[in-house]
């Protein structure tokens, strides 16, 4: 039977400054088909309107002990209590923070995080002094071990003038973390290292060789691993990454440094990963000397030709090394521009070759600098299967489904 995600979010709004940026966060949740109940306190009243969140969420807000309840005779707290499948504050004041905590149920959406059983997600923001303070800290700590999970503030300028940490996280960080508590976390315990993104070799000071990868594939791996319950590492050439902390983030220039990070990381230390996913677009050729000065024209002539040598294969590299153990599993990806024939004949090789456990295969005009891709996944086990055009977070989890079930 298919793992379906809960979908049901209580949102509880308090009365910070940042109050206004929860609308943000209510909008992606119902965009992404998420319902949502939204639960205000007095002092965000002060901040937002019941008739704005109304109109984003598409449905009553609970600001009162004494409101009916909005799809029974029930008691209104305790109906939403019991049909959230989790509960989200932000933002999240000191004030709340405490008394949570502390087990007060003076408001309702002190109540609800009393009365339910679904977990708690807590987004902070505040100013910087009171965030760090030795009582606000007891109690996240105490929270933290009776299992309600926290989306650390970010820092900046806050809105009372100081610096540092106590901003409220940006809405999408907190998306990612939501959906973390909802999906089942059947790569929980589980540590996965992602590459993404090109690699450059550079050929003066000005100029490199390098791809068109976008890195938005292995980006959409991280973040549905992470979804999922893992712990995950995102190794990345230059390109742009946006993924939730705390995903650890390894940045890369070269292939050789892209190298050398994985050998360290795969094959060394106590946190060795259990899966590692090569979803970057690595340079197979650097020139064989770098120019110290920009490559100029002379008298209208450009140098003929520049003297290549070929890249470390990283993916059989760590095929190599792995040997028979298995451990961590093995995933490349490959990009064809030939018919498909080819790009299966391609995709048997390298299982065979290099040595990995998953090939993902794909062809370049349906996955360079695009949101969406078309695949082929063949496994050791001889199975292949396409997965048709999609968005690439739907072939993120198809091609972790394919993993787990290995």
């Amino acid at each position: 039977m298919e793992k379906i995600e809960k979908r049901r979010v209580v949102l509880g709004i308090t009365g910070s400054v940042a109050a206004y940026k929860s609308i943000d966060l209510a909008r992606l949740l119902v965009a992404r088909g998420y319902e949502v109940r939204v639960v205000l306190s007095d002092s965000a009243q002060k901040f937002i309107t019941s008739a704005l969140i109304e109109a984003t969420v598409g449905r009553g807000v609970v600001t009162d002990f004494w409101s009916p309840a909005e799809d029974s005779e029930g008691i209104e707290h305790i109906d939403v209590a019991d049909w959230a499948d989790v509960i989200v504050i932000s933002p999240a004041t000191a004030d709340v923070i405490a008394k949570i905590n502390l087990g007060m149920a003076d408001t309702p959406l002190l109540a609800i995080c009393l009365a339910s059983r679904a977990p708690i997600l807590i987004a902070p923001a505040m100013n910087v002094n009171m965030l760090e303070h030795p009582a606000t800290q007891k109690h996240i700590k105490e929270l933290e071990e009776k299992g309600v999970s926290f989306v650390d503030p970010a820092e900046g300028v806050l809105a009372c003038g100081w610096t540092g940490a106590g901003r409220l996280a940006d809405s999408k960080e907190i998306f990612y973390h939501i959906r973390r508590k909802l999906s089942v976390p059947d790569l929980k315990d589980k540590h996965i290292l992602i590459t993404t993104g090109p690699t450059r070799e550079s050929i003066d000071p000005v100029r490199f060789i390098s791809n068109r990868s976008s890195g938005k594939m292995g980006v959409e791996l991280a973040r549905e691993a992470f979804c999922r319950g893992a712990k995950v590492t995102l190794v990345h050439g230059p390109c742009t990454v946006d993924v939730p902390y705390p995903i650890e983030c390894v940045p890369v220039i070269t292939a050789e440094d892209m190298h050398q990070k994985l050998m360290e990381r795969v094959f060394e230390g106590d946190n060795k990963p259990d899966c590692v996913i090569m979803a970057a677009a690595v340079a197979d050729f650097k020139p064989k000397q770098e120019s110290s000065q920009k490559l100029k024209k002379i008298d209208g002539t450009v140098p003929k030709s520049i003297d290549l040598l070929e890249n470390v294969d990283i993916l059989a590299s760590l095929g190599a090394k792995r040997g028979k153990s298995l451990s961590p599993i093995l995933v490349g990806f490959a990009v064809e521009t030939g018919d498909l024939d080819e790009l299966l004949a391609e995709l048997r090789r390298k299982l065979e070759t290099k040595k990995t456990d998953i090939m993902v295969g794909n062809f370049a005009s349906e996955a360079f600098e695009l949101d969406t891709n078309r695949v082929w996944i063949v496994d050791r086990n001889g199975k292949t299967g396409e997965v048709t055009t999609t968005f690439k977070s739907r072939i993120a989890n198809k091609v972790l489904d394919s993993i787990i079930k290995l």
